[in-house]
């Protein structure tokens, strides 16, 4: 059977028929119980071929409870770097989550296995990882419906992927042991995966359109655009110009520290070749600065930015003018623990700030 792909944003999955032990991906994903003894299915084959290091290691998070993913080495495996754990099962047969959710089979399926896919998805950012391979989680000894696993892993992977312009590419390995199974076994794995493609596929086109028939300024005749080769500054700043106040004192506190940055800020390069001149001037800048605000948050400009800067593996630098969380197209490109918060200490924040740059920058 041949491997079918989908597309979500700049992501795409590829279900495939074979063992996940022969994929080429950073991290497999395996299910198992929460003693992880990685005794059938896909943990046995991954233990087989990875050795035992792998279980030695993963063993030694222990204790975790049901939904939770463990992360261990992978032991003697060519490719995979990392092997997340998926615990869907209890080693004796109780299933302890935390919640009431044993006592419905059903909601306690869900949990399993949203809990366990998101979660592998906050691993890959953690870990700056692009590529992971998935099995059917839970459906080997956990005995999860086949068709529970392909509603919720489409619905669970295709809403991550959703959520971010960075390019991950995701396997789902589609393994029939005994051979006792057909194409149209899968088919509400392929039917599920293609709506939500399809689906994610539309909202795209759809804020392409919206954002084309935006109106734009027209060019002064006198004002000469820049050429991406006089380009030499070091830092872009991405903000709205709603905070145009708040942001020229940002501008000129870099300047004043030798720090050139490159900032429309009176929108006098709003035309045509406006797409042009934003992809020049990031290309050329070492650091994007991301001026998040409540209003810069809704911008679809913004977000095209930091989206374009993440996807060209530009450090983003994020300078908080208040407590807006940031936009969800933008919230896994964006590292939490590196925020400077301009709201609340504002001496504080330069000092931060410019140290940050400082280093990124190695002006020192």
């Amino acid at each position: 059977m041949k491997p079918r792909k989908y597309h979500f944003n700049n992501s795409t999955l590829t279900i495939i028929f074979g063992n996940i032990i022969d994929s080429k991906a950073e991290v497999l994903v395996s299910s198992d119980n929460t003693e992880i003894t990685m005794g059938g299915g896909v943990s046995q084959c991954i233990l087989t071929h990875g050795g035992p290091s792998i279980q030695a290691d993963a063993q030694k998070k222990l204790p975790a409870q049901i939904g939770d993913v463990v992360v261990s080495s992978a032991g003697d495996l060519k490719c995979a770097k990392f092997i997340f754990h998926c615990l869907t099962l209890e080693r004796h047969g109780h299933k302890e989550c935390g919640t009431d959710l044993e006592y419905d089979p059903e909601a306690m399926h869900n949990y399993i296995l949203r809990h366990s896919v998101d979660k592998c998805f906050r691993l890959l950012q953690a870990l700056e990882i692009n590529s992971i391979a998935f099995p059917c989680i839970g459906a080997g000894a956990a005995n999860i419906p086949l068709k529970k696993v392909a509603e919720v892993m489409a619905d669970a992977i295709s809403s991550n992927l959703n959520k971010t312009n960075k390019s991950y590419e995701i396997e789902l390995y589609l393994y029939d042991r005994y051979q006792t199974l057909s194409e149209i076994d899968y088919i509400d794995m392929f039917e599920n995966f293609a709506i939500k493609s399809a689906m994610a596929q539309y909202k795209s086109e759809l804020a392409e359109s919206q954002y084309k028939t935006e109106p734009v300024k027209e060019i002064p005749v006198d004002i000469e655009i820049p050429k991406r080769e006089e380009m030499n500054h070091h830092v872009f700043i991405s903000y709205s110009r709603q905070n145009k106040e708040q942001v020229t004192k940002i501008k000129d506190l870099l300047l004043a520290n030798g720090i050139r940055c490159w900032i429309d800020t009176d929108g006098i390069f709003s035309g045509d070749n406006f797409k042009e001149l934003i992809v020049d001037a990031i290309n050329v800048a070492k650091a994007v600065l991301f001026v998040s605000s409540a209003e810069s948050n809704k911008s679809r400009y913004v977000i095209r930015e930091i989206s374009y800067a993440s996807k060209n593996s530009k450090t983003i630098v994020p300078v908080r003018l208040d407590d807006a969380p940031y936009a969800k197209s933008i919230s896994l490109d964006i590292p939490d623990i590196d925020q400077i918060e301009w709201h609340t200490d504002q001496e504080e924040a330069k000092k931060r700030l410019i140290n940050s740059l400082t280093y990124i920058l190695n002006l020192r």
